[in-house]
């Protein structure tokens, strides 16, 4: 069983579990191994949490003095750093997110080439560097040295697969985004837009980051939109672990925050003057959910990453 690596990466409290120097040597030996016989080359993302900009710096200094090339997308989701370390053959890729977990949290998730999560037996050896029992990578000098690259048009490519994706046009169509302050706020007005539809932002990026929950509550009557009479409420954050549950009905979405785990409330409104929804969804209901999603999205069904939205 890994020691630092669980099934979504290496997660914990900014620079509590998950230190700056632990970001830091995982690019120097992630560098190393993947440079050995060309020179290497990965693709970063990261969330909004403030830790995110510290562990994007530390890994860039790690991979680049190790002899990699660092492309970078910034604020972005797991899924368009899977789909571009695929496409564009990157030698592996890595996202800066805790998902899920409250904003003082964050992870390093890895990817492999392949936009799958990083093999088992690669991990192993990540581990094997943070506790000391191999010996130092080499540093990188003269030309070897790395790059830093800008790579934001790889987070526009993502968006433009995403959109050739719709079946249908959204145009009259008027929505609102809640997108909770997360990876998403770059993204999905874009889309939604470029698809016809009149779209309405609700919480942008804020200092905090995504998963600070305390943020998210809305007044019953409130509009979504900031006064316009938006048709539904779309939050555009959704998590493998249920933190969004998406009614059948498809008006209606709510968020539950475990109460020993988050803090925060239930919140988001369907329509302009609705009553707020507050009630849990069972298994089999969330399943029925999925389902019908999956019919709708065939990304659901083709992206290993989707679920981390």
């Amino acid at each position: 069983m890994s020691k630092y690596f669980g099934t979504d990466g290496f997660r914990g409290e900014a620079n509590v579990g998950l230190t700056v120097d632990h970001a830091y040597k995982i690019g120097r030996f992630l560098g190393y191994y993947y440079g050995k016989e060309h020179k290497c080359s990965v693709v970063i993302g990261k969330d909004t949490r403030r830790s995110s900009y510290m562990y994007e710096c530390a890994l860039t200094a790690g991979l680049t003095s190790s002899g990699a090339d660092v492309y970078l997308m910034h604020v972005t989701t797991t899924p368009s750093v899977s789909y571009i370390a695929r496409t564009d053959s990157f030698d592996f890729g890595i996202m800066i997110t805790a998902s899920h977990n409250p904003y003082h949290d964050n992870g390093i998730k890895l990817i492999n080439s392949s936009g799958e999560k990083m093999q088992p037996y690669v991990i192993d050896e990540v581990e094997k560097y943070l506790d000391g029992l191999i010996p130092e990578a080499p540093y990188a000098v003269g030309s070897d040295i790395g790059r830093a690259i800008d790579y934001a048009a790889g987070r526009n490519r993502y968006i433009g697969y995403l959109i050739s994706l719709a079946t249908h046009s959204y145009k009259g169509m008027r929505i609102g985004l809640d997108c909770a302050n997360g990876s998403t706020w770059q993204i999905a007005k874009s889309i939604f837009e470029t698809l016809g539809a009149e779209t309405y932002v609700l919480r942008e990026q804020t200092g905090s980051g995504s998963r600070d929950l305390s943020s998210l509550t809305l007044p019953a009557a409130q509009s979504p939109g900031g006064g316009s009479d938006a048709a539904f409420t779309l939050m555009a954050d959704a998590t493998e672990k249920g933190l969004i549950r998406f009614l059948k009905n498809g008006r209606t979405v709510l968020i539950h925050a475990l109460p020993d785990a988050l803090t925060g409330a239930y919140g988001l409104v369907a329509a302009p003057g609705t009553a707020l929804t507050a009630s849990n969804l069972t298994l089999d209901s969330d399943r029925g959910v999925l389902k019908e999603l999956k019919q709708k999205n065939p990304v659901f069904e083709h992206d290993s990453f989707m679920r981390h939205w």
